[in-house]
């Protein structure tokens, strides 16, 4: 173990202003007056129109061929509209609401750009009808209850647990829902038949992000480095902890602390930042809410404790190096971070156009990777519309199996590609981004996240058989 004397004065009050700071004043980001449809499945007449469905294509119409397109809920012929729901936290932000609401600013911008360029098919408009859950299973349920007649599809649903609460009823709907989570349990095609995985789950992320950090130790001549983990409970927590504890197993690393589920919001957790002080670890795995990690994170700090961190791509927040934080210089040193997209600093076709629609929405949004992670859930749920429409079936059962009928989902280079078809095995992604925290790439203008490498896979990570979810919700 590495230490080092600094100082913290009012640390962790200061730590959670800075993560959580925002406005929860947005409570809705609804496009459009809402309005409920006829549940009885309808087919109407529609102009055929030859599509991509790749994300952010442009339509083209090289036809006018009439077809038969089968609509029920949330696709208006007439209007020509299509309905997407966001069950979105936007306002707890003790929880994820300083995260989640660049990701429907994000999904916005990507809406917009959609509309702009055609819409899907032969000119439908898709509308935003978004809810604010402030990540509360209860109020999840209310509002799914409340939009789902009027919408064909869910575009983003914050949580695990949350979305648990509803899965029963997506399922029964054959309604799809792109979760802002990223539990093992989505890519287990016998857990949630709806929740549609993206991006690297939470267990193969942890294995690949310790493989990454043992290749740092042994860099600095430590072969044999110790490993502490401390986590929330439930499946944020307990399946990338899981991860973390079957790469030590695997790697044959001792783990001098084991803290999975000891973090509890709204209580006091600098005690679980001193055992890790106590502990020794020469490496410390994380996975908490960004104002939990600030008391674990400067307990330690607070008794000149030196180690090198990381953790699900949740637990950080880009406040953490923003130009007031206390804790700017030890978390710049300390944290080795991944993300499921790629960060703003990345070169590709859908950044580049992410840049633009940023810029022409006059958006001062600083965190820009979440700004991504919107626009990956939108295009998810776009290639759906778009091939679904290709088939004469905009039903939610099919937008549902259109879906689930892509193999090669693509992001234009701002996320790994998908596959919707086949196995556990076959669908399960296991790329992340890696980066570390950089205050003057953030106060530049970027993202606060300098590129270490892209579509890295650890070798644990690579190895690892995994056919079915890491970690088991109960409930």
């Amino acid at each position: 173990m590495k230490k080092t004397r600094i100082f913290v004065l009012v640390l962790v009050l200061t730590l959670i202003a800075a993560a959580c700071g925002g406005d929860s004043d947005d409570t809705t980001t609804t496009a459009a007056a809402e309005t409920t449809t006829a549940a009885a499945e309808t087919t109407t007449t529609a102009a055929a129109a030859e599509t991509t469905t790749t994300a952010a294509a442009e339509t083209t119409t090289t036809a006018a061929e009439m077809v038969e397109l089968k609509v029920d809920f949330g696709v208006d012929v007439e209007a020509k509209t299509i309905k997407i729901g966001q069950l979105a936290d936007l306002t707890n932000f003790a929880a994820f609401a300083a995260l989640v609401n660049p990701i429907i600013d994000g999904q916005k911008m990507y809406w917009d750009y959609v509309n702009a360029n055609g819409g899907i098919g032969d000119g439908f408009m898709v509308e935003m009808v978004t809810r604010d859950t402030a990540y509360n299973p209860q109020q999840h349920i209310a509002a799914y209850d409340e939009i789902r007649d009027q919408v064909v599809a869910i575009s983003h649903g914050t949580g695990s647990d949350t979305n648990l609460s509803i899965a029963e009823d997506l399922a029964e709907d054959h309604m799809i829902l792109v979760p802002a989570t990223w539990y093992s349990g989505w890519t287990d095609t016998n857990v949630a038949p709806g929740i549609v995985h993206t991006g690297a789950p939470y267990c193969l992320e942890a294995m690949s992000l310790l493989d990454w950090l043992k290749d740092e130790e042994a860099k600095g001549g430590n072969d044999a480095p110790t490993l502490a983990v401390a986590s929330l409970p439930g499946d944020f927590g307990l399946d990338s902890v899981a991860g973390a504890l079957k790469w030590a197993a695997s790697n044959g690393i001792e783990v001098v602390y084991d803290g999975k589920g000891k973090i509890l919001p709204g209580q006091d957790n600098a005690a679980i930042g001193s055992a890790i002080v106590e502990s020794g670890a020469d490496m410390v795995f994380v996975t908490t809410t960004p104002p939990t990690f600030g008391e674990v994170y400067g307990a330690a700090l607070q008794q000149g404790f030196e180690a090198r961190w990381t953790g699900a791509g949740p637990t950080y927040n880009p406040a953490f190096i923003g130009p007031d934080s206390p804790i700017a210089a030890p978390i710049q040193r300390d944290w080795y971070g991944g993300f499921y997209s790629k960060p703003w600093g990345s070169e590709s076709a859908g950044m580049a156009l992410i840049h633009q629609l940023y810029e022409e929405a006059g958006s001062t949004e600083p965190l820009k990777d979440y700004i991504t992670l919107g626009v990956v859930e939108a295009m998810i749920v776009e290639a759906a519309l778009r091939k679904a429409y290709a088939n004469g079936d905009m039903t939610r059962e099919g937008v549902f199996n259109a879906l689930y009928s892509i193999s090669d989902m693509d992001f234009m280079g701002i996320a790994p590609p998908e596959n919707y078809t086949g196995s556990t095995a076959d669908q399960v992604q296991r790329s992340i981004t890696l980066y570390r925290p950089n205050q003057e790439d953030l106060l530049a203008g970027g993202s606060g996240a300098v590129i270490v490498q892209e579509d890295f896979v650890g070798p644990t990570a690579e190895a690892f058989e995994f056919t079915e979810a890491c970690y088991t919700i109960e409930g």
